[in-house]
């Protein structure tokens, strides 16, 4: 799969993610929009895949819906019990690497790095087990 597909499908599950949890709370795409100080036509956009998000905007997302960021990386509602294993063993063996690297940020800050790891790694997980 290319990169560009694959920056697609990515695009894709974050958008059907994000109009999922929207309509979850009963808030409108204009009242989203809104609080990520974002024109509507934007989070539109995002929403239907056509655009990507930018970290930033990723982390107000998941503060406003008080969800966690891998959250919006899921390709479907109910992750199964491998792709959870998966995502806990490849933070603990991660976490250590990424505090060096990372150890100029603040905990809040790191828990959006690891929560953004998390997703695409469950995101190739699911994507490699529908290929095989």
């Amino acid at each position: 799969m290319s990169k560009r597909h694959e920056k697609t499908r990515i695009d894709e599950i974050i958008g059907m993610n994000i109009v999922a949890e929207r309509k979850s709370r009963n808030i409108s795409r204009e009242e989203l929009a809104g609080m990520m100080e974002l024109t509507a036509s934007h989070l539109g956009l995002i929403e239907r895949g056509e655009r990507g998000m930018t970290a930033v905007n990723l982390s107000k997302l998941s503060k406003f819906l008080d969800i966690p960021v891998d959250r919006l990386f899921e390709n479907s509602k109910h992750t199964d019990t491998a792709v959870n294993e998966t995502y806990d063993a490849a933070v603990d063996t991660g976490r250590k690497k990424i505090q060096s690297l990372a150890s100029c940020l603040e905990a809040t800050e790191l828990d959006f790095v690891i929560h953004t790891i998390k997703g695409i790694i469950a995101m190739n997980i699911k994507q490699n087990m529908g290929d095989t």
